[in-house]
């Protein structure tokens, strides 16, 4: 069992890696929500930034772009698939991917997102 799907009101397509010229999954069914407030700022080697949350069934192949170096507390960020949505439209990048309810009949994935953009302004 996972989410109800009247909850996913979204489809997206994802792409793997960042900027590939085709879809390697479209029509995955999503919920997506924004979350300026909670992921503001910029990454850091402690924290990540996020703009965007994106709820998927499990099972789903979406991955994120972080990892550790063996031996340091240092996160490091690299670019992880990208995500329209809906499908074909506005692009994120998968910063952080979680397992939510893990063993539960509500288990599901949680993607969090940063929107792209070409010309992103620093502050």
């Amino acid at each position: 069992m996972a989410l109800p799907s009247p909850t996913l009101t979204h489809t997206c397509d994802i792409y793997r890696p960042f900027g590939a010229g085709s879809p390697t999954t479209t029509g995955v069914s999503c919920r997506l929500t924004p979350t300026l407030a909670a992921g503001s700022g910029k990454p850091t080697v402690t924290a990540l930034a996020w703009t965007h949350t994106l709820d998927v069934q499990p099972g789903v192949d979406i991955r994120d772009g972080c990892s550790r170096t063996a031996g340091a507390n240092a996160i490091n960020v690299a670019d992880g698939d990208e995500v329209r949505v809906p499908a074909g439209a506005t692009r994120y990048v998968v910063v952080w991917v979680e397992t939510v309810g893990r063993g539960s009949p509500m288990q599901f994935q949680r993607a969090y997102l940063m929107r792209h953009a070409a010309a992103f302004p620093d502050p």
